[in-house]
């Protein structure tokens, strides 16, 4: 997880309180639901959630809930298991809003954390993410649609990419031959939608290039 942008913060008020502090006073007195973006990054994603979630549709969830913004921008976030963990802690409902480049990946921490998160594909259209959100919010629940899911052997290479790692690097901190790494890099690519988003990837989170 990126260094510093671990907090999750509360939207219901302007004080933007961490949800995560349960023994801060400003939550133990808090009787509003909780409401978070996380990450909180992205101005226009916040604010579209805000506006159009948030504001216009009632919520039946006692406690409140976290809208992730699981999308490729964020992919670092998503990498090793601690986001969930933290996520997890606030007590809150968890909905990716994940594109379809990401599915994959959420089903990968979906089958492996036993998380029972809900999970909406933004790619479908504003009016059916809307509907989807809705009903999760009356207390319902949406499990990612069926698509492949990243394996571990996948996850740990994208890992090792994203830290600097060479192929060669990679074969020998994960006791395989060069060849099967090349592998799980083309099986990467499949799943995030070709080689050339692969290469988007890498360009914008400074993952070295397949050598």
């Amino acid at each position: 997880m990126p260094a510093g942008d671990h907090e999750i913060k509360c939207m219901a008020c302007g004080l933007n309180c961490p949800i995560e502090a349960e023994d801060k006073i400003e939550r133990s007195h808090c009787g509003e639901r909780k409401f978070s973006v996380w990450p909180d990054k992205n101005y226009f994603f916040k604010r579209a959630v805000n506006d159009l979630v948030f504001r216009e549709i009632t919520c039946f969830l006692p406690e409140g809930m976290v809208v992730v913004d699981f999308s490729l921008d964020n992919i670092l976030y998503f990498l090793h298991e601690g986001w969930a963990e933290k996520l997890q802690e606030t007590g809150l409902k968890v909905i990716l809003l994940a594109d379809k480049s990401m599915l994959p990946m959420a089903n990968f921490w979906m089958l492996r954390s036993g998380l029972l998160w809900s999970v909406v594909e933004v790619n479908d259209g504003l009016t059916s993410l809307i509907k989807k959100i809705k009903r999760i919010m009356l207390g319902r629940n949406l499990r990612c649609r069926r698509t492949p899911s990243l394996t571990e052997h996948e996850m740990k290479t994208l890992r090792l990419l994203a830290d600097g790692h060479s192929s060669q690097d990679i074969a020998r901190i994960m006791a395989c031959d060069t060849r099967s790494v090349y592998r799980f890099q083309y099986s990467l690519c499949k799943k995030f939608g070709g080689l050339n988003r692969l290469r988007e990837l890498r360009f914008r989170h400074n993952i070295p290039a397949l050598d």
